[in-house]
């Protein structure tokens, strides 16, 4: 026995482990056979990791033998490529000769290829790709593997090529290679000739000399397969063509000079680029000439793979953004631009192909959304596109962190892959972060047109209008009280906004934050507007304030509710000091007793809506010092009703009437009674002086509200409220 065969021993798996993990060879786990024999899919015990695998047995009377599964054994366990089916052990007892590889779940190509339903499901990018792979594992067969020899494997079909989980291709079926040397790359070997009808290169059935280039006629072979979608010994109609031709390369050597076109699976005809399609056909042309010097290396094959696919790409990633810019409008509440750039980031391909470009065309498409704006998408639209796809990231980025903790990533990855991965994950997190910014900013675009609407209304809003009503004025309801006109169009406002928001499916936490905005904004200027004009300050005036208050309220309260959230709290310093302003009987009221009832208010803005409230002056105190009572004023006021007066009294005066109160003062007095209402629409003098110590104290204190409405947005919130959303009937793959 060799040595070489003597290091394997550790990849010696038992007859009797291979037994259990058939099940005896049960017919019903075989899963596909050939000239070898069977192979079976078992799984094996606790001791190889309950490893899933398939087991390939060499029949008794295979034309196969000891010599091409040792051959195969020798040289598989030391290929370690991605695209080399993996080598896991091996049996050799009992005259059963058996090797153990890793299960390919979706099976070897050739099964798609008889199945025109399977085939149809493989896309022309993947099929690019299937190829481009199949292409790099026989590129590193030819390199050579080994410490001196490379490998020619001598029997490249649909067959030996396996599809994992995830689509990517396995080359396997090592029985029939032959080995060569490094150092004589262009040396050829004399040999019987071995191989699948159909596949095997023409030039090498008729010198009988395998070259390197025979690999690539095969690969060539299957290059077509991949561009018709049909096996190349079970061609179906091409054209006009009744198919009578025995094989496929047959047919592709009567069409492909005048047209290649009719070549072409018509599952993707409409997939495929007429710039990639021509990149593609030109290297597998080349690829099957009957001279085996005019066919290309396989560095060549794969480069012009790579340049078809990369084309492919890029013109999906235009298409894809000419449809972002297209009136796609909603699918199931969603909006569908949303999902077209969530497909664009599913696929890494698509983020290679542009490089850094890719993820600045995506913000672009964000930045100058008006370009996009068709029958009338305007920033809401945008608004909910930004929405939504920040909540499938961040879905798609919580996914990844819990399955890399579950399942750490293999160890068989390469380095540059590796690399790669974190470069397009932090490509895909600086893009969620730029985003984010952006919906801030469009969240800001659509608060300062409100405020641009609002802040003519909000100076109305605060004052009751002068305006001479009828007896009956008092009777009507707020929409027809013309006075309210103001605080009409701030409704009106509210309600177009939300209106906008719910026609183009703004999730609802965004709605609530633009709605808070605009309600905080409401809150400081109808606040520092009120403490900013004297003549503002009066009870008649709070009376009306609190009217167009209590409508704010209602609406949030409505069916606007889950929209609002707490958005009536924002309002809530003009509350307060209207509610202050209205209160009756203030004077009676202590300094703690104000400061519990109002804890919003600040002392400064207390004070100051005490010491320019309008309704003021003492005048019931003074009454009492004169021992005057209304009553007597206004029966004098019949006797002597062709009196008048000229003038207002101040304070200092009202206080000598105690002394000196005359006939002549009664009409006066009258008349201040009748344009002031009584001192419990204010505090007392006690508490202005408690405010004024305080005020001293804390001099740096203002009593205007700073404006701070503008509030950084939380991504997990939004991921948060739409997680229990329905966006499983949103199609987000490709």
């Amino acid at each position: 026995m060799a040595s070489s065969w003597l290091n394997l021993e550790n990849y010696s798996i038992p007859l009797e482990e291979i037994n259990l993990a058939t099940d005896n060879f049960n017919p019903q786990r075989c899963i596909g056979g050939g000239g070898f024999g069977y192979v079976y899919r078992g799984q094996l015990s606790k001791h190889w990791q309950d490893r899933i695998v398939a087991i390939k047995r060499l029949a008794k009377d295979s034309y196969q033998g000891e010599r091409e599964f040792r051959n195969e054994v020798e040289k598989i366990s030391g290929f370690y490529h991605e695209n080399i089916i993996s080598f896991l052990g091996y049996c050799d007892e009992d005259n059963e000769m058996i090797i153990v590889y890793e299960y390919a779940t979706n099976g070897s190509l050739d099964h798609h290829l008889k199945d025109q339903n399977k085939m149809c499901c493989i896309t022309w990018i993947q099929r690019l790709k299937i190829s481009l792979e199949a292409a790099s594992g026989l590129n590193y067969l030819h390199a050579g593997p080994g410490e001196h020899k490379s490998v020619i494997h001598r029997d490249i079909k649909s067959a030996n090529i396996l599809l994992d989980d995830n689509m990517v291709a396995k080359i396997c079926d090592f029985g029939l290679s032959r080995s060569g040397t490094k150092s004589h790359p262009s040396s050829h070997i004399y040999t019987k000739v071995a191989g699948t009808q159909y596949y095997i290169d023409p030039t090498y059935i008729e010198s009988r000399i395998l070259r390197k280039e025979s690999d690539i006629y095969s690969l060539g072979v299957v290059l077509f397969e991949m561009l018709t979608g049909m096996l190349v010994y079970r061609p179906s109609r091409i054209g006009e063509d009744n198919t009578k031709t025995d094989s496929l390369i047959k047919l592709v050597r009567k069409y492909y000079p005048k047209e290649p076109d009719r070549l072409i699976d018509p599952c993707i005809k409409d997939q495929i680029s007429s710039r990639s399609f021509d990149t593609f056909k030109k290297i597998a042309w080349q690829c099957i000439s009957y001279d085996f010097k005019k066919r290309p290396t396989l560095d060549m094959v794969m480069k012009r793979i790579q340049e078809a696919l990369d084309i492919q790409l890029q013109e999906n990633v235009s298409a894809h953004f000419e449809r972002i810019g297209k009136d796609n409008g909603f699918n199931h509440g969603k909006p569908v631009a949303a999902f077209t750039i969530y497909k664009l980031l599913l696929h890494p391909n698509y983020i290679e192909a542009e490089k850094t470009k890719f993820f600045e065309r995506l913000l672009q498409i964000f930045v100058t959304a008006d370009k996009y704006q068709i029958s009338n998408r305007g920033t809401e639209y945008w608004l909910s596109c930004a929405s939504n796809l920040l909540f499938l990231i961040q879905r798609s980025l919580k996914l990844d962190a819990a399955s890399s903790v579950q399942e750490p990533p293999p160890s068989t990855l390469a380095e540059d892959e590796i690399v790669e991965q974190v470069q397009v994950r932090n490509q895909v997190l600086h893009f969620k972060d730029q985003l984010t910014k952006y919906l801030e900013y469009m969240c800001n675009i659509i608060f300062d047109d409100m405020k641009k609407e609002l802040r003519l209304l909000l100076a109305l809003a605060i004052q009751e209008p002068q305006i001479n009503e009828g007896p009956t004025s008092s009777k009507k309801s707020f929409q027809e009280d013309c006075r309210f006109s103001a605080w009409h169009g701030i409704l009106d406002h509210l309600n177009t906004l939300l209106s906008t928001m719910k026609k183009n499916y703004v999730p609802r936490i965004v709605v609530q934050k633009i709605i808070a905005q605009v309600f905080s904004y409401i809150n400081v200027q109808l606040f520092n507007s009120l403490l900013g004009h004297p003549e503002y300050c009066s009870f008649r005036n709070g009376e009306f304030v609190k009217v167009g208050l209590a409508e704010l309220r209602l609406w949030c309260s409505h069916s606007q509710e889950k929209y609002a959230g707490l958005a009536w709290d924002e309002l809530k310093h003009i509350r307060q000091a209207i509610e202050f302003m209205v209160k009756h009987e203030k004077h009676l009221l202590l300094y703690h007793e104000i400061t519990n009832l109002y804890p919003i208010l600040t002392i400064p803005q207390l004070h100051r809506i005490c010491t320019i409230y309008r309704d003021h002056t003492h005048t019931h105190r003074l009454l009492l010092l004169s021992n005057v009572n209304v009553t007597s004023i206004k029966l004098w006021m019949r006797e002597n009703s062709s009196f008048s007066y000229s003038h207002r009294l101040n304070n200092s005066f009202f206080y000598e009437l105690k002394y000196v109160f005359k006939t002549l003062l009664i009409l006066i007095l009258y008349n201040i009674c009748k344009i002031y209402w009584d001192d419990t629409h204010n505090v007392s003098s006690d508490v202005i002086i408690m405010m004024k110590i305080w005020m001293k104290e804390h001099s740096h204190v203002s009593y205007e509200l700073n404006d701070t409405s503008r509030q950084a947005f939380s991504v997990d919130d939004l991921y948060t409220s739409l997680q229990g959303n329905d966006f499983a009937n949103i199609n987000t793959t490709q």
